[in-house]
């Protein structure tokens, strides 16, 4: 199983369960037919940077990080490095177009960023349509977009 499928799967069992030690992941995915060594599991979780919080039966368990504002520009950035072709405005919209495939991802990375500021925002296959309130809060949007291309 390639590493990106396996944190997938991780991703998916945390959600699913309540997982305190590593081994119950190395368990569950023996159960799925996977074979994983614990060391292997070791690995995943520092790099998707797991952390232990308060469960609900008591004790610890595995969780994903919370996202931060700084962590989601760094995932912003790194989708415009890989996939945006451009960005344009016009009144109070802000238009970002994709290579084909990739306007989903973004899309929800952009509604976190603009959470706030964000009347509407829409997506297809290749294009991200932002909506603002105001003309003003899409031009410090914008800005801020053109920093990333």
């Amino acid at each position: 199983m390639r590493k990106k499928d396996r944190h997938r799967l991780l991703v998916r069992l945390l959600a699913e369960n309540e997982i305190q030690k590593q081994e119950e992941f190395v368990e569950i995915l023996k159960e799925k037919g996977i074979e994983v060594t614990q060391a292997t599991i070791s690995r995943d979780m520092k790099e998707m940077n797991l952390i232990k919080v308060p469960s609900s039966t008591g004790g610890y368990k595995y969780s994903l990080p919370a996202e931060t504002a700084e962590t989601i520009k760094v995932r912003i950035n790194r989708a415009f490095n890989n996939s945006v072709l451009s960005v344009k405005i016009s009144a109070n919209q802000v238009i970002v177009k994709t290579i084909p495939g990739s306007a989903t991802a973004l899309k929800q990375l952009l509604a976190k960023r603009f959470e706030e500021e964000l009347f509407g925002i829409f997506s297809d296959d290749d294009g991200v349509l932002l909506l603002f309130a105001s003309a003003g809060q899409a031009s410090s949007a914008y800005r801020e977009l053109e920093m990333f291309e």
